[in-house]
């Protein structure tokens, strides 16, 4: 089992991680398939990210092996992923329309190396 995500919101790393480069993580919600896609599917250890979508808003909720909520990130915010592994999260997309949709198969995103 792996460990959590270690999620820092921009600004409360440490020196040595600051970045000003942000890596977009575009999530698209998938309504065939009631699933989401995640491009790039994999980041470096200790990247500045934010997650995004092409329609309307995004929120990401990241989920503890046991399925329980973590840490929730919004389209707006950056963060740091700082340690390694394998990481599940829900995400609700609000279209242009204001309603919200929150898709059974959520997105996956691996923090390289995989080992924390």
């Amino acid at each position: 089992m792996s460990a959590l995500p270690k999620v820092f919101p921009d600004g409360a790393v440490a020196a040595s991680e600051n970045s000003t480069a942000t890596q977009d993580v575009w999530v698209e919600y998938d309504e065939t398939n009631d699933a989401v896609s995640v491009s790039p599917e994999s980041v470096s250890k200790g990247t500045k990210v934010c997650f995004k979508t092409s329609k309307g808003t995004l929120k990401v909720v990241f989920l503890s092996p046991t399925g329980k909520e973590t840490d929730t990130l919004t389209d707006t915010d950056e963060c740091y992923l700082t340690v390694g592994g394998s990481y599940h999260f829900k995400c609700f997309f609000t279209g242009l329309d204001g309603k919200t949709d929150s898709p059974k198969n959520g997105g996956v995103i691996i923090v390289a190396p995989t080992r924390p």
